[in-house]
């Protein structure tokens, strides 16, 4: 059979075997191609998928994400760029916020110092014109022009410190304090405020001192803050409870009343800048508040490391104040009260 074949080959022109040759070279280009092209032509699709995402995310569509199909350098391509455009996502809806922020401020600043303002320019136009029909109704004008100052001054220092407490680099000045003592000076002075206008202040402290190292100047304005805030929306009469506990991480200062119920939507807004509860709520012989107060006191506990918080159920309020401490001041807490007495 070999020699039929060898036979045959040599009966064969020479110009066929170059044909051969050409065929074989042929049909091994083209498998070649083949399979080139069957092996490549995922990644191209991919690659084009990268190319068109990319120009998607450089005309602004940050929220585009490219496919994850794949695991080896391609895919970890897109992956970066995915945590890229997240990045600028967040990045552009920070920006979008502060700006948000900056316009809200300018709004709420310019609508809460022109109401006092406005009163004072009154007041002081009567004045100039002489409008009053004897000396006590001067002096009532007078009167009312200066609270006005007052409520005006009390806005502006709201402004100044929640600028303060929001920009990032403020520093604590913290020194040690005793908390019992500080706040029973507190309620103290606040006490005949309380009673003018019909509240009760009850306490609950701790028979031992209470050492913290603390802002004084900030967490008295904190405390005031809620203070002040449980007094404008108390019942009246009523009673405002302060109490003082002592757990193994945190020192906790409560304070509690009761008033109007509100709703969920309300107590998740409440230490929101700028919230305020409608005017219908507010006491008639209260000024209404910059809507900074809560805002304020739950930065200064932040910054302290603590956490404050709202507890409400049928009108009744109890907002707390939590403020952390080492285990090596650890102090004993109510539940101790009877070994100490």
């Amino acid at each position: 059979m070999t020699i039929v074949s060898d036979n045959l080959a040599l009966l064969l022109p020479p110009w066929a075997e170059s044909l051969s040759k050409l065929f074989n070279l042929i049909m091994l280009i083209a498998c070649f191609i083949v399979f080139f092209f069957v092996f490549t032509h995922p990644i191209v699709r991919y690659f084009k998928a990268l190319t068109d995402g990319l120009q998607s995310i450089a005309s602004g569509d940050l929220s585009y994400r490219l496919p994850l199909s794949r695991h080896d350098e391609l895919g970890i391509v897109a992956h970066n760029i995915n945590q890229m455009a997240e990045r600028l996502q967040i990045q552009q809806e920070r920006e979008r916020q502060l700006e948000k922020s900056k316009m809200e401020l300018i709004t709420y600043v310019s609508h809460d110092l022109r109401t006092p303002l406005t009163s004072i320019i009154g007041y002081l136009d009567l004045l100039k014109s002489h409008t009053y029909q004897d000396v006590t109704e001067q002096e009532r004008y007078i009167d009312n022009a200066f609270n006005k100052t007052q409520q005006l001054k009390k806005l502006i220092d709201d402004l100044f410190e929640y600028t303060r407490l929001t920009d990032g680099h403020i520093q604590l000045a913290v020194q040690q304090v005793d908390m019992n003592s500080l706040l029973e000076q507190m309620i103290t002075e606040f006490e005949p405020v309380a009673k003018e206008q019909g509240i009760t202040i009850h306490t609950d402290l701790l028979p031992a001192p209470v050492m913290m190292d603390l802002d004084i100047e900030k967490i008295v304005r904190a405390i005031d803050n809620l203070l002040m805030n449980a007094m404008k929306f108390s019942d009246r009469p009523g009673t405002i409870q302060v109490s003082l506990d002592v757990g193994l991480a945190f020192v906790t200062l409560s304070i509690e009343n009761n008033g109007i119920p509100i709703t969920p939507e309300q107590e998740e807004q409440l230490f929101e800048r700028f919230y305020k509860i409608e005017p219908s709520r507010y006491d008639n012989q209260m000024p209404s508040g910059s809507g900074l107060g809560l805002s304020i006191a739950k930065h200064i506990v932040e910054l302290h490391g603590g956490r404050i918080g709202l507890e409400h159920r049928n009108g009744h309020y109890r907002f707390f104040m939590d403020l952390m401490i080492s285990a090596a001041d650890r102090i004993p807490s109510q539940s101790d009260r009877s070994d100490l007495q």
